[in-house]
């Protein structure tokens, strides 16, 4: 009979001290929500989330941009090659021949050619004359 006894004290005394377990683990939880939940904290969360996600966009825009316009320009070197010949007279074969004023992908560095600048378009058109000369 002592051994039930035992048993049955040692089952009463571990479900008593699970139920307060859990009772202070729910407690701390509701809690730290409770806490969570408050404007001000609200306020902070939604500042911490929108800045991470403009960051992100932000990055994602750029580089959609930047692989938008390398196939842009690889796809403009295939139809120039479908092409056959260029305006001028030039052979395909020899690589893709854009029309002027265009720019293609440079094979030997990996990165496009750029066009000119505005700026070096005008100082191009100009005479020598406004040097004085």
């Amino acid at each position: 009979m002592p051994r039930r006894t035992v048993w049955l004290v040692t089952g009463v005394v571990a479900g008593a001290a699970s139920s307060l377990y859990a009772e202070r683990k729910l407690r701390r939880t509701l809690e730290a929500a409770q806490a969570r939940m408050q404007p001000d904290a609200l306020v902070v969360e939604v500042g911490r989330t929108a800045r991470l996600a403009a960051a992100s966009t932000g990055e994602r825009v750029r580089e959609a941009v930047a692989t938008a316009r390398l196939e842009k320009r690889r796809r403009e070197g295939e139809l120039w090659a479908e092409l056959g010949t260029a305006a001028d007279g030039t052979d395909a074969a020899e690589g893709p021949v854009p029309p002027p004023g265009r720019d293609v992908p440079d094979p030997a560095s990996g990165d496009p050619v750029h066009p000119p600048t505005r700026r070096a378009r005008r100082a191009a058109r100009r005479s020598p004359s406004h040097l004085g000369n």
